[in-house]
């Protein structure tokens, strides 16, 4: 085996860095403090419940207050923040009734985008897509507490979404407010839960593979209404409160 060979992912990765950074770099002070924000919650240095000082967001960005109070008020616009008056921001944390809803809006449309990726899964190399996805995914089957299983977990989503090719949907899931739900309840997922949702990954996967639309609808539907199911369980200290005024 070539040795040189091994070197070569570093590099790629490297590369790849750079350019985003490039990318970052020609962003509007706005853009960049929002982008920012984004990969920090992604990355869970930012949790839902974490409250965002304007003085810590401008020094650690290098704007004035102007462009970080715009980042702010658009993404909680985008439900992603709470504006709260006279204490600021905080990573929004949703409460019951808010998890709720959104876990009914998210059965609709998850089963939705299953039936589409299992009518395009023969064109191209969507099966192959399809699979890779998953196998990143099992990586964390004994491990589904970290930030890497969460950026896996909605790159699988991200997967089915790619296939299915329908750029409507893409626009109405709201993946940035799954993501917060998924981080404000990780640590209240039993083994024995998570065992559960890698076996319904792998039986989405698998009947989106076998190209059955109708079934791979039903079961990635089935799949959101238990977790809704089970989130509605938790105790309250699971769904934590910020007030809105003072």
């Amino acid at each position: 085996m070539n040795p040189a060979i091994p070197a070569a992912k570093p590099r790629v990765k490297a590369t790849k860095a750079k350019a985003e950074a490039l990318e970052r770099s020609k962003m509007a002070s706005p853009d960049r403090v929002v982008d920012a924000i984004v990969r920090s919650i992604r990355s869970g240095v930012y949790v839902p419940g974490q409250r965002l000082v304007e003085a810590d967001l401008t020094r650690e960005h290098g704007v004035s207050r102007g462009p970080v109070r715009e980042a702010l008020k658009r993404l909680a616009a985008e439900g992603v923040l709470t504006l709260t008056r006279h204490r600021g921001a905080y990573v929004r944390a949703l409460s019951r009734s808010e998890v709720r809803d959104s876990l009914v809006v998210l059965e609709v449309l998850v089963g939705l985008m299953a039936s589409l990726t299992a009518h395009h899964i023969g064109e191209s190399d969507n099966r192959s897509k399809m699979r890779k996805a998953l196998e990143r995914l099992r990586a964390f089957r004994n491990d589904g507490g970290t930030a890497a299983f969460l950026h896996e977990r909605r790159h699988f989503y991200d997967t089915m979404l790619e296939i299915g090719g329908n750029l409507e949907l893409k626009r109405m899931l709201p993946l940035m407010q799954l993501h917060l739900l998924r981080m404000q309840f990780q640590a209240h997922i039993t083994p024995r839960d998570r065992e559960k949702q890698f076996n319904e990954y792998e039986t989405i996967t698998e009947t989106i593979l076998s190209g059955d639309g109708v079934r791979a609808q039903k079961v990635a539907s089935l799949h959101i209404r238990r977790t809704r199911l089970s989130v509605m369980r938790l105790p309250d200290e699971a769904f934590p409160t910020i007030r809105t005024t003072e």
